[in-house]
């Protein structure tokens, strides 16, 4: 059987978005690939989402519901991923919406590139402007190169979950983490190092921006500390992996993120904690060495290995820490 004759299994966790379902749910119904298996998964909506879900099925079989009391975006992706049945899965936010021929583009590029299990396409934001991909064709692209992307500039491509195509079985032991923020951090680059991937360098995902989704919510202590674990996850298992530079990549975010995380609990007055993720930056500066390939960044780790809370002060300090930290370089030198 070839890709363009297998059922994807398309999982859509819903909130509270009645105003954009329809566009949404319309967008997948429309695809000109129609061997589909549309999975909603209604968290527990407040609004109307629930009932247009289930108006939906009834008005059309490939559309299945799944309501549940509200558990979080990571806990309804998998409840659509334990009720998945296609050959190839993929992700949409409910918000969100498709080109009429997003599966169909995605389907034919894994067929034309045998031992491909990945395909994704760019992403347009809505407002604003199309993602610049960093090919100008379509390309499959090893493990490895994936990952050096990922490690990058195109972070955020290579990051959500969405916009991508996988198949099935490279998800069977993949959950999402129930109960964090951050979750693709914490999971697509996993799914990247198991197969190649084929880049189609065309925007056929539109990613809605609004002020009152995940992505726009305040910034929390809570949520930072999702990301710096989120981080230093990616830094065990790259290494695993054997990719040394991506790794490194993730020590230095995974440090950048513990220095913003500490200045936010300052500013909340939880002394207390800053303190305590003060001791653990101290720490991972002396285990990690270098942050990475920038030279400001390696002297900011060199302070951060005499004193945490003057790094934290260089980095949060604005455009100058660069040269700030440089000269805070030979301080710590000097007294060492």
């Amino acid at each position: 059987m070839t890709a363009e004759q297998q059922t994807v299994s398309v999982i859509v966790p819903v909130f509270d978005v009645e105003a954009y379902l329809e566009q949404c749910i319309d967008s997948v119904l429309e695809q000109t690939h129609a061997l589909l298996e549309v999975i909603l998964v209604d968290d527990g909506s407040t609004d109307g989402s629930g009932l247009l879900c289930d108006a939906f099925a009834d008005r059309d079989s490939r559309v299945m519901v799944i309501h549940q009391s509200n558990a979080g975006l990571s806990a309804a992706r998998n409840a659509g991923l334990a009720a998945a049945s296609g050959g190839f899965v993929t992700f949409l936010d409910a918000d969100d919406w498709w080109d009429p021929t997003f599966v169909s583009s995605l389907l034919a590029a894994l067929e034309a590139h045998q031992g491909a299990g990945i395909a994704m396409s760019t992403f347009a934001r809505v407002p604003g402007a199309a993602w610049v991909p960093p090919v100008e064709h379509t390309r499959m692209l090893a493990p490895g190169e994936a990952i050096d992307l990922f490690a990058g500039p195109h972070h955020t491509l290579f990051t959500i979950s969405c916009a991508k195509l996988f198949r099935r079985d490279l998800l069977d032991d993949v959950r999402f983490p129930e109960g964090r923020l951050h979750e693709d951090e914490f999971t697509t680059y996993r799914i990247l190092l198991r197969s190649p991937t084929v880049l189609v360098p065309r925007p056929l995902y539109s990613y809605r921006q609004r002020s009152t989704g995940i992505v726009a919510s305040p910034l929390t202590p809570e949520r930072l500390l999702d990301a710096v674990h989120a981080a230093e996850q990616q830094v065990t298992d790259l290494r695993a992996a054997g990719n040394a530079p991506a790794a490194a990549w993730a020590t230095g975010q995974s440090l950048r993120k513990r220095m913003r995380l500490i200045a936010l609990l300052r500013s909340s007055g939880r002394s207390e904690e800053a303190a305590e993720q003060a001791a653990l930056l101290r720490r991972a500066a002396h285990r990690e060495g270098g942050w990475g390939a920038s030279s400001a960044f390696r002297v900011l780790g060199l302070v951060a290995r005499r004193s945490p809370d003057l790094a934290v002060r260089l980095f949060t300090s604005g455009a100058r820490w660069r040269h700030l930290s440089k000269r805070a370089a030979g301080w710590v030198r000097r007294s060492t």
